[in-house]
């Protein structure tokens, strides 16, 4: 008979939350590559400069720090709030990425 067991349902949660990290990240870092490539033809044919980059570096840069702090939040026993979290910057960075790309592409 196979008993109830505190640690390892804790450590298998841990486990399932770090993947879906992984999954949201890849999800997160092909929206940037995607704005990446879409910022490099505004530079190519408005001629713009190198700052416009800049969104998409704060992006790149910004999401493993929500990913990590989502991770203290989960193993302190605030695993929806985490989950919550995690999904509601990346909503944010993906938006705020897309608005960026329409405002280049109206101007």
């Amino acid at each position: 008979m196979q008993y109830y067991n505190d640690k390892s349902n804790e450590s298998a949660a841990n486990l399932f939350f770090m993947f879906f990290q992984m999954f949201m990240i890849l999800i997160v870092y092909g929206f940037v590559y995607s704005a990446f490539i879409a910022v490099k033809m505004a530079i190519a044919e408005q001629g713009l400069t190198m700052m416009t980059y800049l969104p998409e570096f704060i992006a790149l840069a910004g999401y493993p720090v929500v990913i990590f702090r989502t991770l203290k939040m989960f193993k302190a026993e605030k695993r929806l709030r985490a989950v919550a979290w995690m999904m509601g910057w990346a909503s944010v960075i993906i938006v705020f990425l897309y608005f960026h790309l329409s405002q280049l592409i109206l101007n």
